[in-house]
């Protein structure tokens, strides 16, 4: 077989990044021009999952702008793929991390490595403190009783290079960041833009479902900044950029994505628009405040031993009444964490020695015992270049010894 046949080459145009723009005047219209331009202008490229002699993914730089984030046609039907109570599970995992225990551990390798809640939820209270300052600071600056808080610096970051750069991170987080930006608008009022970067993300499958939750997440952040501030603050646009989104080539060769994709260019974003709760009925039967009392019914049950996500017919049989069992009141409003005093011991992350043991020992899979031990041995052997032969793990394992000690 040719170059030019096995590598597609003729599909490759001249590799060059071509940045994307899509809009929409809410997140299920939004999905759908994001998707159109994704297969029309994306970078042809081997994507995540790909093998020899399939077909090339698409790859886009891409910004997506969902006007009125406000709108509730947030779902674009084609392009969601979790159950209704995954979905309200993961809306509640990013804005209050209910699940931030569920991290990966030598008990459980399979999970993820991080949440996105754990990542930025100690970062909430000091963009919230510097928001403050400035409306202080600058009062009466927008107006009679408004500060201005025109400042760029109300951010909170997900990526920490001393975890998420090394190898044996597998997984690294996505989102990069998340910015809030408020503007005065031509009447007076107070709005409040989010702009958040992704890393890379799977476009058919992913998005809609992180946009979904991160929609909520920038209501909650207006609602808590209004009632720190004693002003209405309204939602401007919610801008999502994306340096590699991806819809995937196995997708083409095992789900038919290309007729799909065809089908989608047809027809007009209303046909497959819905909002979140006519989703979730559908899909579940439960509207998110019923959703919210299986959850909260669920996480009763793991605290007593019954394990992760029990269905809800195992949790009647447990005694559960799942139709009135109550949840949280503040998963109807912002988490009580917003409302602390900010904490820099919480970002600084000083871990003592046996702190750090575990955490290392969760990236290499290997008890803290035994990296005392195989630390101990480094440190006495009088000849580092041949310490680890006599250590088991490393016997067996493709590793770098001294780059783990280091």
């Amino acid at each position: 077989m040719s170059d030019n046949n096995r590598l597609q080459l003729d599909l490759r145009r001249d590799a060059k990044i071509i940045p994307i723009s899509a809009i929409g005047t809410n997140l299920a219209e939004a999905m759908r021009d994001s998707v159109i331009k994704s297969y029309e202008a994306g970078a042809r490229v081997e994507t995540p999952k790909y093998k020899m002699g399939g077909t090339l993914g698409y790859d886009s730089d891409i910004t997506v702008t969902v006007m009125n984030p406000d709108d509730p046609k947030v779902v674009y039907s084609p392009t969601m793929w979790d159950s209704g109570l995954g979905t309200m599970q993961y809306i509640l995992e990013v804005t209050h991390g209910i699940h931030n225990h569920w991290k990966k551990s030598p008990e459980h390798p399979t999970r993820w490595g991080y949440t996105y809640n754990e990542r930025f939820v100690d970062q909430i209270p000091f963009v919230l403190q510097r928001i403050k300052y400035e409306w202080n600071e600058k009062k009466e600056q927008w107006g009679e009783g408004i500060g201005r808080i025109s400042g760029r610096d109300y951010q909170f970051t997900i990526w920490r290079p001393g975890e998420d750069i090394i190898l044996e991170q597998e997984d690294p987080p996505c989102l990069q960041r998340c910015n809030l930006k408020f503007l005065l608008n031509n009447k007076g009022e107070v709005v409040m833009n989010m702009l958040s970067d992704w890393r890379s993300r799977d476009h058919y499958k992913a998005q809609n479902s992180n946009n979904i939750a991160f929609l909520r997440l920038m209501e909650l952040l207006a609602m808590k900044t209004s009632d720190m501030l004693r002003v209405p603050i309204k939602l401007g646009s919610y801008v999502d950029h994306s340096t590699s989104l991806h819809l995937y080539g196995d997708y083409f060769d095992k789900e038919n994505l290309g007729r799909t994709l065809e089908t989608i260019k047809k027809h007009p974003y209303e046909k497959f628009a819905r909002t979140l709760d006519e989703f979730l009925e559908s899909e579940s039967g439960k509207d998110s405040t019923g959703l919210k009392r299986i959850i909260a019914a669920q996480m009763d049950a793991e605290s007593k031993g019954h394990g992760l996500n029990q269905p809800e017919s195992r949790l009647k049989d447990l005694g559960y009444d799942t139709a009135n069992f109550p949840y949280p009141a503040e998963w109807d409003s912002w988490p009580k964490s917003w409302d602390a005093e900010p904490d820099a011991s919480k970002l600084a992350r000083v871990y003592k020695n046996d702190e750090i043991l575990r955490e290392s020992g969760k990236i290499l899979g290997m008890s803290v015992e035994d990296l005392k031990i195989a630390s101990d041995m480094y440190h006495k052997a009088p000849d580092k270049s041949n310490w680890w032969l006599h250590h088991e793990h490393f016997m067996k394992d493709d590793n770098d010894p001294d780059e783990i000690m280091r």
